[in-house]
C-alpha cells in the first residue's frame, strides 16, 4: 500500500475537524495544495478519482459490495472511503466541493 494513502487515512480517522477543512476546499487544486502543506504529494488524477469514489458513495448513501470488496481486498482509497463514510465527512463533496 502507498504510504501516503495510509497517512491520509490516518489524519482523516484522527480529526474530524482536519477532514471538514479537506472537504470544505473547492478545487482539486487546492485540496492538492492542503494536502502537500501536509506533506502528501498527490496528482490532480489521485485526487479527481478519490473525489469520484466519495461522491459514488454519498449518491448511494452507503458503501455497495463492490465498495466493500475493494476495501477488503486493500484498495487504500476505498478503505479511505469507508473511513470518510463512517466518520461522516462525504456530505461536503456533494454540495459542488472539489
Amino acid at each position: 500500500m502507498d504510504e501516503k494513502w495510509i497517512t491520509l487515512k490516518a489524519k482523516l480517522e484522527a480529526d474530524e475537524s482536519w477532514a471538514e477543512k479537506l472537504f470544505g476546499l473547492e478545487t482539486a487544486e487546492q485540496v492538492q495544495s492542503f494536502l502537500k502543506e501536509e506533506g502528501l504529494d498527490f496528482s490532480l488524477e489521485e485526487i479527481n478519482s478519490f473525489r469520484d469514489q466519495l461522491l459514488k458513495v454519498v449518491q448511494k448513501g452507503e458503501l455497495s459490495d463492490e465498495d466493500l470488496e475493494d476495501v477488503a481486498g486493500g484498495s487504500i482509497s476505498g478503505a479511505i472511503v469507508a473511513t470518510c463514510a463512517l466518520i461522516s465527512c462525504v456530505h461536503t463533496v456533494s454540495g459542488g466541493k472539489w
